[in-house]
């Protein structure tokens, strides 16, 4: 098929802007906003460009793994700033309730960045399919052409 009279509708964007549109909850493909119904729920394709966000039930086990390791990450962070700042009397009370806070308040904050972060992934590791294509407008002056 011949691709010469079809003019892409959006520019090509690189790897690290489809990532960093992942981490600001927007489309990796063309950077809209509005994709988010609720905090825990996006739209299934993307309204302006019609991206497939989930491309199979369960194909966010990859958002998961991204949301526990950011959370764990900076949980572990805290404890070895806290641990260095206080030994050798470690306050135990005050390092329980931060982890609780940052364990439960941090996975629910980051979740729609994850989740549009696994997104951008996958999208860049699938873009050459036909699902994930740019999309493109075709030539009017070639429609009889065919």
């Amino acid at each position: 098929m011949d691709r010469g009279d079809e003019q892409p509708l959006l520019v090509e964007a690189g790897s690290g802007r489809v990532l960093l549109r992942g981490l600001r909850k927007r489309c990796p493909r063309c950077g809209a906003r509005g994709i988010w119904l609720t905090w825990f729920k996006a739209k299934p394709l993307c309204p302006v460009c019609d991206l497939r966000f989930e491309s199979e039930d369960g194909g966010f086990l990859g958002a998961m793994v991204i949301n526990y390791t950011f959370a764990c990450s900076f949980w572990i962070a805290a404890m070895v700033i806290t641990m260095i700042l206080t030994v050798p009397f470690i306050p135990v009370v005050p390092v329980i309730m931060g982890s609780v806070v940052i364990l439960g308040g941090l996975p629910v904050w980051f979740y729609p960045r994850s989740k549009m972060l696994w997104a951008a992934v996958e999208f860049l590791t699938a873009r050459s399919e036909p699902g994930y294509r740019t999309p493109t407008a075709r030539d009017p002056r070639a429609r009889g052409l065919e």
